[in-house]
Parts: C-alpha cells; sequence; structure tokens
C-alpha cells in the first residue's frame, strides 16, 4: 500500500512557556518537530515500534528537560507537556495499528505503576 509523504507535527508547549501557553489549544503552542513517515509500513509491528519510538523521542526533545535538578522525579510539567504531544501526533495520523500499540504501552505503564 503506498502512502502519501506526511508530516507528523508533534505541537507542544516548551518547557520555558508561559501559563497563557500552556491553555492555548495545541496548534496554536510554540514548539515543534517533524517526523516523517513516509516509508512507515504500518503492517509490520516492529515499524510501527519504530514509530512510536521516534514520536516519544521528539516529544522528550521538545518537552525537556524532564527532570528538576537535584529530585530523581520527572517534572509535572515536563509529563503533561509529553504525555499530551505523544497523544496528539498518535491522534494526527489515524493509524489503528499505532493507536493500539500506543493504548498498550500506556496500560503497560499503569500495570506497572499500580504493582509498585
Amino acid at each position: 500500500m503506498a502512502f502519501k509523504s506526511t508530516l507528523l507535527w508533534c505541537l507542544v508547549a516548551a518547557a520555558s512557556a508561559t501559563a497563557y501557553a500552556e491553555t492555548q489549544p495545541i496548534s496554536a503552542m510554540q514548539d515543534a518537530t517533524a517526523i516523517s513517515v513516509r516509508h512507515v509500513n504500518f503492517s509490520r509491528p516492529d515499524e510501527v515500534a519504530a514509530l512510536y519510538r521516534n514520536i516519544s523521542y521528539a516529544a522528550d526533545r521538545v518537552c525537556g528537560p524532564h527532570s528538576v535538578p537535584g529530585f530523581h522525579f520527572d517534572s509535572p510539567k515536563y509529563t503533561r507537556c509529553y504525555d499530551k504531544a505523544v497523544d496528539a501526533a498518535v491522534a494526527s495520523l489515524d493509524r489503528p495499528e499505532l493507536t493500539a500499540y500506543y493504548q498498550e504501552r500506556l496500560a503497560r505503564n499503569a500495570r506497572r505503576l499500580a504493582s509498585q
């Protein structure tokens, strides 16, 4: 199946953005990065997983730094930014294979946190 060249925009607020920027719709946020999905074969689970890793990496770069200096936990601002960016990127592609992979990752993380 041939796919058109698609650019995926991870639109997220910068870690240094003001509270005003955080309350705006995601399309109005300041920082973005593009990920090409032109050559992704969505019928291959390994390629879907690789795309998800690229989305996660892009969200991390745009939203970072993720930890508060002197502490070993993610800052709430980073977590909100990262979650919003990944969620928006997956939703914008609207691919059932990627959505299923993303939902499985969310469920796995929730189970891991519940068992701690």
